[in-house]
């Protein structure tokens, strides 16, 4: 640390520290952390204090007290130093103070105290409960090479070649599980970065472990090499291995004479004997895990071993390592093969978190949360589900035990087995409980952090971008997963078309995005920006010319002519750690920017009208903020016949200025298809068939456009939900939430529906067990609670909760001030009330149709909806009860619907009103404005003499 103390005040300190000390110290104890502190002045004006404060600072000073007399470090420190394993030694864990997670410990032994040679075992230890997955033909390659060494007495050698994470290790795990049990001697060694420098270090250590003296003490090692040695190598020549196995043999007058050179190959040659003889008895069998650490001298060493004897190598590479020359050129020998690894494809990936987690099936949110993190790789795999066990984020449900469930907050269990995947333990008994997991209410996976590994191996990756990619990547973060050309844009204002493609161009080329895959490709018509077909079609005619290679078109060609412009992210865990590098503030202020960039495109697609996923949302929900007249963050104004939206500084729900138009498009052909009265049933059906006629079957498909609503749902609804989210939006969080459930039961989607309705009640709080003191965390109008109520009922009519899908039906209706019976004596008055007080209400002229008539059109939908579902509902059972209900259902349907088309009617008329009475209005003022000009020009005339006047008179008449 700096310190600006005098310098005789140093000189004195370096005195006082040089006087000899007149306490002992009985114990030392020493702890190392790695990380970000804080280094300065801190304290009171009259107490500074020069010191470092921060989480690693409180770590190292409870990992003293906790493993004291040791020098200790946490697992940055372990991984970052370099070290080979051997020099260190893993700690138990132990509660520490205001401490959570402190991670694994390590206990530094030192370089003195460091075993002679390299390590024995592998990375990683077979586990008979997680089988191995997706590894059939690595496998595959490794029984052929075994058996061609075996018939052909060749030596063979296997080298897996994946990136880091991807199951190498576990790999060769199972490789020694099937060659030992086969009966083949096999010898295992892990190498580290380290063991690069030191020359013939793999074969030295290969060979202690062939001859037993790795693990055995230091004085009893030499007595064991001349056992091993005796009858296989001469007498005078066991010297030779004095310095390569640390043992002190007598020096034979015969290696006295040799050179350094001549010592070399001998022992070369010695080792080649001694492992010819061990063949012939037992298969022998080499691993060696992360070969690309090897030396040169082990390298070439192997390469002649493998022409001269027939032995089986088999080796891992991590593919991002430079190999030296003679392992490049050990790989063109004819009797290596290199295999690559692959990443585990997203069904085994799934069935791995099962057993990682110990279920039978995990939600599908959690399935999401796990393929955007791990792209295929294992490793990460394991170490975000134990990362989700340590932070108890999950919930977990035994699934035999049957619950009945009259409860929307008990449900999840019920949702997860409409949902189960057939995945069982590796040897599970029939008498196994088998659980499965949800994730609590509160947690929202996208803002989890990374643990730490994790974290630090993929801000390594962003180090290696430059900063201009650096910007791209951290901004396209806060976007999601996957993200619009356009968008991005939106977010780098200063940024020009032509700089934005370069810099993706770039990001492309070296995998770190990629186009978004052709499973989930947006078609050519594209859903965010309606003008992107207008500028592919100008781009590919600039291409029919030859534009020049510079321009921004041919680059534009280049990179968004051949792809759709989504893209989506190449690298796993990328885009989680730049989005958690971003500041507090200016995390907020992007995702602040970005929603208000999607709410404009959160609606239906063209070839379903447009419009609301719950029909008329907007409507209620604008009617209703102006209304109360106590939000801050919705001003609406009416301007007669279109609500407009004020434009503030925060986010605010979408103005329903063009939904109208597409939603009342239905109705209006509904109304002229019943207009006209139909008295039998086959009157009905020739009027059916007459408007079928009038289309044709071969002309709607080729007009159909084919419907985008999915897309809109993953790449616009779900993302708005957590931008809302992030920035502490619940109002506006809800009311997406709501219309991304109706979107999934649109789709057929049950569980998502159920995933957002469950978000949705989270932010809603849990409910009070009395009406009078239920109050909500969000606060929401009446008819978005009905909403809420009745898209809850038709999930649980989809999941077979019968009872209490009624009950919330019920209570939507009661929502919007339509009640529903609940005995048969009900059920009759309310049948006389439908059949002849409705009718006499239906024949009253309407109440000043207005903009509540907005509202009213959204509450009779919504009603019809209600009434739909008990018909549903009741239909299920044949008993004389509920078709009683099921009737009165019906008919209350039919009332509402008739009411809704009425007043669709009216609202339409009364539109029209509005606007002829604007363009009267704006006639008028164009007529008087014309016609004060019209006097203007006279007066002028008039003011002019003679010849001037008369030549102007026609002009101004004609005019």
């Amino acid at each position: 640390m700096p310190w600006r103390a005098p310098s005789a005040s140093s000189a004195s300190a370096g005195r006082i520290l040089l006087r000899p000390m007149n306490f002992h110290i009985k114990l030392v104890s020493i702890s190392i952390t790695n990380g970000p502190v804080f280094c300065g002045v801190i304290g009171a004006v009259a107490r500074h204090e020069y010191t470092v404060i921060g989480p690693k600072v409180s770590l190292v000073a409870r990992m003293i007290t906790a493993y004291p007399g040791l020098v200790s470090c946490d697992e940055v420190t372990y991984l970052r130093s370099m070290l080979p394993a051997y020099n260190f030694k893993k700690l138990p864990e132990k509660m520490m103070k205001n401490i959570s997670n402190p991670g694994k410990m390590y206990e530094y032994l030192g370089h003195r105290r460091c075993i002679m040679f390299g390590r024995r075992h592998l990375a990683r230890e077979r586990n008979k409960n997680h089988p191995l997955l997706d590894r059939e033909k690595e496998l595959e390659a490794f029984q052929m090479a075994q058996r061609e060494c075996l018939h052909q007495k060749k030596g063979q050698a296997v080298l897996y070649e994946g990136g880091k994470g991807y199951g190498k290790s576990q790999l060769l795990a199972e490789i020694n599980f099937l060659a030992q049990k086969e009966g083949h001697r096999v010898l295992p060694l892990k190498l580290k970065e380290a063991d690069f420098k030191q020359c013939f270090y793999a074969i030295q250590t290969l060979m202690a472990i062939f001859f037993e003296i790795d693990a055995c003490p230091a004085y009893y090692r030499q007595e064991c090499l001349h056992k091993q040695l005796r009858g296989m190598v001469e007498e005078p020549l066991h010297c030779l291995f004095n310095d390569l196995f640390f043992v002190k043999f007598p020096l034979s007058f015969k290696v006295s004479h040799m050179d350094d050179l001549t010592r070399q190959k001998k022992v070369k040659a010695c080792f080649f004997q001694v492992l010819q003889e061990a063949v012939r008895e037992t298969p022998l069998i080499f691993l060696i895990d992360e070969a690309q650490y090897m030396d040169a001298a082990s390298w070439e060493f192997l390469e002649t071993l493998l022409s001269t004897v027939p032995i089986i190598m088999v080796m891992t590479l991590t593919s991002t390592f430079t190999l030296c020359g003679c392992a490049q050129h050990f790989l063109q020998s004819s009797q290596a093969v290199l295999v690559p690894i692959l990443k585990l494809a997203t069904t085994s990936l799934l069935r791995m978190a099962c057993w990682e987690l110990g279920v039978v099936s995990i939600p599908q949110e959690l399935q999401i949360y796990l393929l955007h993190r791990c792209f295929g790789n294992p490793l990460y795999c394991e170490v975000l589900c134990q990362d989700l066990l340590s932070k108890d984020v999950l919930l977990f449900h035994d699934l035999q035990k049957e619950e009945k469930n009259s409860k929307w907050e008990t449900l999840s269990a019920n949702a997860m087995k409409s949902t189960i995947y057939g995945i069982l333990p590796a040897g599970s008994e029939e008498d196994q409980e088998l659980y499965i997991c949800t994730v609590k209410d509160d947690v929202n996976l996208d803002t989890v952090l990374l643990p730490p590994l994790l974290k630090e191996i993929a801000v390594n990756q962003l180090d290696q971008l430059s900063l201009e990619e650096q910007l791209l990547v951290k901004c396209a973060a806060v976007i999601g997963h996957s993200f619009h050309i356009d968008l991005l844009q939106h977010l780098l204002p200063g940024w020009n078309k032509n700089k934005l493609l370069q810099v993706l161009r770039a990001l492309v080329d070296i995998h770190v995005l990629c186009w978004f895959s052709k499973s989930q490709e947006l078609p050519a018509e594209s859903i965010l920006v309606p003008s992107s077909i207008k500028i592919i079609e100008q781009t590919k005619e600039q291409k029919k010319k030859k534009p020049d290679a510079d321009s921004p078109l041919s680059l534009q060609e280049e990179l968004s002519l051949p792809q759709t412009e989504m893209l989506e992210f190449g690298v796993p865990l990328l885009r989680e750690a730049a989005w958690e590098l971003w500041p507090k503030a200016q995390q907020i202020a992007l995702h602040l920017e970005c929603a208000c960039f999607l709410q404009d495109l959160a609606c239906r697609c063209q070839s379903c009208h447009g419009g609301d996923f719950v029909p008329f949302h907007r409507f209620a929900i604008c009617s209703a903020k102006s209304c109360s007249g106590i939000s801050r963050f919705y001003s609406y104004k009416d301007t007669g016949s279109v609500l407009t939206q004020v434009i503030t500084d925060k986010l605010q729900l979408p103005s329903p200025q063009d939904s109208f138009q597409f939603q009342t498009k239905p109705f209006r052909s509904q109304e002229a298809f019943t207009s006209e009265h139909c008295r039998t049933e086959e009157e009905f059906l020739d009027q059916v068939n007459r408007k079928l006629a009038q289309t044709s079957p071969e002309k709607d498909m080729l007009t159909t456009k084919p419907c985008h609503c999915e897309e809109i749902l993953q790449l616009v609804l779900s993302p708005l939900t957590q931008h809302c989210l992030v920035i502490g939006e619940t109002t506006c969080a809800f009311y997406y939430l709501l219309e991304a459930a109706a979107a999934s039961l649109d789709l057929s989607d049950n569980y998502m529906a159920f995933f957002y309705l469950r978000k949705a009640s989270s932010l809603l709080g849990q409910p009070s067990a009395f009406s009078f003191l239920k109050k909500h965390k969000v606060k929401i109008c009446q008819f978005e609670e009905a909403i809420f109520c009745c898209l809850r009922s038709e999930v649980c009519f989809n999941m077979g909760q019968i009872t209490l899908a009624k009950k919330l039906a019920r209570q939507a209706l009661r929502l919007l001030k339509r009640n529903f019976p609940w005995t048969w004596f009900g059920v009759f008055f309310q049948t006389f009330l439908e059949k002849y007080w409705h009718s006499c209400s239906l024949s009253q002229p309407p109440n000043n149709p207005s903009e509540n008539s907005k509202k009213k059109l959204a509450v009779l939908q919504q009603r019809v909806h209600c009434l739909s579902l008990l018909w549903q509902l009741y239909n299920l059972d044949n008993t004389a009860s509920s078709r009683r209900f099921a009737c009165l259902a019906t008919l209350m349907q039919k009332n509402s619907a008739e009411e809704f088309a009425n007043e669709a009617q009216d609202h339409s008329v009364c539109c029209i009103e509005n606007q002829l009475k604007e363009a009267r209005e704006e006639a008028g003022r164009q007529v008087r404005r014309l016609s004060q000009h019209y006097r203007q020009e006279i007066v002028g005339l008039n003011c002019c003499g003679g010849r001037g006047s008369r030549r102007s008179g026609p002009l101004s008449s004609e005019n």
